[in-house]
Order: C-alpha cells, then sequence, then structure tokens
C-alpha cells in the first residue's frame, strides 16, 4: 500500500471512529457530518468520497460491529453442531452461540463494546427505511439460523412460537448488555457483568428455561 493509500485508509478509518462515538453519544439524525468531520479531522469531501452520503456512513458504521459479530455467532454455531455429529444440538448450546460473542465484546470493556450497545439501542428505537437491508440481513437473515437449529432441538414448538421466544430471549441479553449500571447499582456492585461466564450460565439458564417452557403451543407452521 502507497502513501496515498495509506493516508486514505487512515482518514475513512478516522471518520467511522469519530461517526461511531458521535452517533452512540448523540444518535443518527442528532449527529451532523460537520461534527464528525471537525472530530475526525477530515473534509466534507472526504465523506463523500468514501462513503458517498450520510445515511451509508450510518450503515457502515454499523456494519463494521455487527458483521463480525454475526459471523462469530454462525461459526460457533457451526462449530457446535459438527462437534454435536449430526445430533440436534442442546438449546443451552444454541444460546451459547447466540449470546456469548455479544457478551465477549461488552463484558471487555473496550471502547467498540460500549459503542455497539448504544448503536444497536439507536437502530432498534427508531429504524429508518435506509437501514431495513441492514436489518434484513444482520438480523431477520442470521435470526433464520438460530430458529432452525431451536425447532430442531425443539420440534413439538409451532414455528411462530419459535419466532416469538427468540424474540424474548434476544430482549433478555439487550437488556443484560444495556443496563449493566441498574444491575451493579440495585445489587450494591455485587453484580457484574465483567465476569462473561457467571453471565453467560445465567442468562442461558433464563433463556433456556423460557424456550422449553410448555408443549401446549403447538401448531401447523
Amino acid at each position: 500500500m502507497n502513501v496515498a493509500a495509506q493516508e486514505s485508509h487512515g482518514t475513512k478509518r478516522a471518520i467511522l471512529d469519530c461517526a461511531e462515538r458521535l452517533f452512540a453519544a448523540q444518535g443518527f439524525e442528532a449527529t451532523s457530518l460537520r461534527a464528525i468531520t471537525a472530530e475526525a479531522e477530515a473534509n466534507l469531501g472526504a465523506v463523500n468520497y468514501h462513503f458517498a452520503t450520510k445515511d451509508a456512513l450510518v450503515l457502515a458504521v454499523l456494519r463494521r460491529r455487527m458483521k463480525p459479530l454475526n459471523e462469530q455467532r454462525l461459526a460457533l454455531l457451526f462449530q457446535f453442531e459438527q462437534e454435536a455429529d449430526g445430533a440436534a444440538l442442546s438449546v443451552e448450546k444454541i444460546l451459547e452461540a447466540l449470546f456469548r460473542p455479544a457478551l465477549e465484546l461488552v463484558g471487555r470493556g473496550a471502547k467498540g463494546g460500549r459503542y455497539f450497545v448504544r448503536l444497536l439501542a439507536h437502530v432498534l428505537a427508531g429504524p429508518g427505511s435506509y437501514l431495513q437491508p441492514l436489518i434484513q440481513e444482520e438480523f431477520a437473515e442470521k435470526n433464520r439460523r438460530f430458529h432452525a437449529a431451536i425447532r430442531r432441538a425443539l420440534p413439538h414448538l409451532a414455528s411462530d412460537e419459535v419466532h416469538w421466544r427468540l424474540h424474548f430471549a434476544h430482549g433478555v441479553l439487550l437488556h443484560t448488555i444495556a443496563n449493566t449500571h441498574v444491575l451493579e447499582l440495585s445489587s450494591a456492585g455485587r453484580c457484574r457483568i465483567t465476569n462473561i461466564e457467571a453471565t453467560l450460565q445465567k442468562v442461558i439458564a433464563f433463556c433456556a428455561a423460557g424456550l422449553t417452557a410448555g408443549e401446549q403451543v403447538k401448531g401447523k407452521k
């Protein structure tokens, strides 16, 4: 990579880093391109060159975190399925594949983890139309892979019921990682998600109980 290419790459990374930080703090709509370029010590032309539009910049920031996270989830699910050698996975192993990457990202205390939680909250709170392809690609399509694994593990549950229960399980995870301060304050500091393995086991146990509860919801779908 020549000097010009290195500088261009460095500028692009600086814009992404600053946009991520400002989007997480202020939201997508409230953050201007001028604020981002000022923070990144770049000019508007650089944003236009690398991303074309603000919407495209938002998508680039989100994909930078979400894509590798979901790749880790799917890789873990595939690994566990290979180890199961054809047998259906337990609900607990499926949930571990779903939850571990996010908990490790946030539990390490890295800036990227803190920003990820806030960005995800902004996406879910007010998903604009330009975010729909990202939600379809990084949430809906990936969720179908876990939906299929749960259906194999719990064949008595109707397809729609599995969608509901996975949706609730995602809610448990998001609340756990997004509201750690509430947990710490209410427990006087005794409960923290920095102990990743302990937190993972608690979240898995709670969600597995919900996923496996009752057999009265059989259906045709």
